[in-house]
């Protein structure tokens, strides 16, 4: 799958972002005395944009369309098995309110929105109305940061239909201010789903989950048990949270504003779903000391070996390479 995703933000306060691609593979689904395989594609759309009104006010927009279709097949002890189309669209609008604080090497920043949403295709459907909130403490000289956001559907059509989500990020940071490298250290736990419609893809996690291959994907477990044994999708009881996401790295800088950072990450979904990710990340920080470079460039560059459990298959490994650019 290719989904490329490009934003834009002027001085003025008008800030627009889009994405756009498209995937393809197979699944193959077998019992005893049958399978078959089937040809799977999926097509995504989204697009957002955001005002800056007054003060702390502005008012924000995004929608997103996906289609996921699979081919018709035949195979051993299956006559026929018919092609299948999903749709799913999603509009928002909501006003946010935000501020931020600074004073004594201590930064706070707050924000709440209150909107609407329509939905509609082969999932929910209807309108409704969510709200949301962020707050952010960060301690400069220590490089401590503490951000927790939250989200609830207040209201919808489609009966018995809920949606919320809670997250919390506690980060360690000595080096962050001076970029002089050094020990990192992140933690962050998460309930439900802490973000809503396309941000989802972007915001649904920290950097924590750069390596997994989707920055900022969403958690996909619902609120009840599925299926029956050892491979039951579980919610996790109570206030335990969710999903639990770790990172331990250390930076080194380099000559031009570079830095080499080794890190481990691990996350936990489920009762014995993990992911652990081991290798080196390579950061131009500052493009602006680099002569041969375009002024306001950053890039990454992260190489990493990764496995992958869920508790009932034998866990998968893999290699990966994930890179980021950006201009300002």
């Amino acid at each position: 799958s290719l989904y490329p995703y490009v934003s834009w933000s002027s001085r003025g306060g008008f800030g627009i972002w889009g994405l756009a691609g498209a995937g393809m593979g197979a699944a193959n689904v077998g019992e005893t005395d049958r399978t078959f395989d089937a040809d799977l594609q999926m097509r995504m759309g989204a697009l957002g944009v955001r005002q800056r009104l007054v003060g702390g006010l502005a008012l924000k927009a995004d929608a997103f369309a996906v289609r996921m279709t699979t081919d018709a097949s035949e195979g051993p002890g299956v006559t026929h098995v018919a092609g299948v189309t999903a749709d799913a669209q999603r509009l928002r609008l909501a006003p946010e309110l935000g501020g931020q604080w600074s004073g004594n090497s201590v930064a706070v920043r707050t924000r709440v929105e209150l909107g609407g949403r329509y939905d509609r295709g082969d999932a929910e459907t209807g309108m409704g109305a969510e709200a949301g909130a962020e707050f952010g403490f960060t301690h400069l000289g220590s490089g401590l940061s503490l951000d927790a956001r939250g989200r609830m559907l207040l209201v919808h059509q489609e009966k018995d239909f809920k949606d919320w989500g809670a997250a919390v990020a506690l980060r360690i940071q000595p080096g962050r201010e001076t970029r002089g490298g050094g020990l990192s250290l992140s933690l962050e736990p998460s309930w439900g789903n802490a973000s809503g419609g396309a941000q989802t893809l972007w915001q649904g996690g920290s950097d924590v989950w750069r390596s997994t291959g989707v920055p900022g994907m969403g958690p996909l477990t619902p609120a009840a048990p599925v299926g029956d044994g050892p491979a039951a999708t579980w919610k996790a009881p109570g206030w335990a949270p969710d999903r639990m996401a770790m990172e331990l790295s250390y930076g080194v800088p380099l000559p031009g504003g570079g830095q080499i950072k080794p890190f481990g990450r691990w996350s936990r979904e489920g009762v014995a779903g993990y992911r652990l990710n081991v290798g080196t990340q390579w950061a131009m920080l500052d493009a602006e000391t680099d002569e041969a470079s375009l002024p306001g460039l950053r890039l990454t560059m992260d190489f990493f070996g990764e496995q992958i459990a869920d508790g009932v298959r034998p866990p998968e490994r893999r290699v990966g390479v994930l890179g980021k650019i950006a201009f300002r």
